[in-house]
This record gives C-alpha cells, structure tokens and sequence, in this order.
C-alpha cells in the first residue's frame, strides 16, 4: 500500500513538474490525474451543445375577400291559366275545350 501510494505520489510530481516547465506557445501539455474532478487546462469546463433548437414559423395568415352581395332578384310574375269550359284553374283542370286564358297572379 505504502509503494502504491509513493507511486501516484512520485508520478503526480513528475507531472506538475513537467507542466510548470517553460514551453513554447504551440507546444503546450496537459497532463491531469483522475482523481476526484477532472482538470480540463486552464480551468475551463468542457462545453456541452444543449439539444438543437427547432423553431416552427407560424402559418402565413390569409385573408378571404369579403363575399360579394347578393342581388336577389325577384322571379318573373306567375301567371295562372284559367279554363272557361269547364270553369277552373290549371292544375285543377287538366283539358279544356276552349283556349287557356292567361291570369295574371296578385302579390
């Protein structure tokens, strides 16, 4: 047990010493130990992407024209068809031995 911990100890010297050696810029080492909480260099936690944000664009609004008005316009006057011989209207009257006269219908 003794040598198991001089040996982490030893090897976690060597690496702080090796870091705190002057280096140039482009040739930097990070050495870190997994004990307890990582060491990222410099301090800097590592940086996560949360989940993609997805972003739905409201459906284009459309407006109908207003309906164009309705001109109701009034049917024809009804006429009525009246028969002298037998005396009655059409559909009361099926044939006629005289000519149908042509009534004019009141409102």
């Amino acid at each position: 047990m003794l040598k198991k911990s001089a040996l982490i100890l030893g090897g976690l010297a060597l690496a702080v010493g090796v870091a705190a050696l002057p280096q140039k810029a482009d040739a930097r080492v990070f050495v870190g130990i997994g004990i307890g909480v990582p060491f990222y260099g410099y301090g800097y936690a590592p940086y996560y992407y949360g989940p993609p944000v997805v972003a739905y664009a409201p459906p284009p609004v459309v407006y109908a024209p207003p309906a164009p008005p309705v001109n109701y316009v009034a049917p024809p006057p009804q006429s009525y068809y009246y028969c002298d011989n037998p005396h009655g209207y059409y559909p009361s009257v099926q044939s006629c031995s005289t000519p149908w006269r042509e009534v004019p219908a009141r409102k």
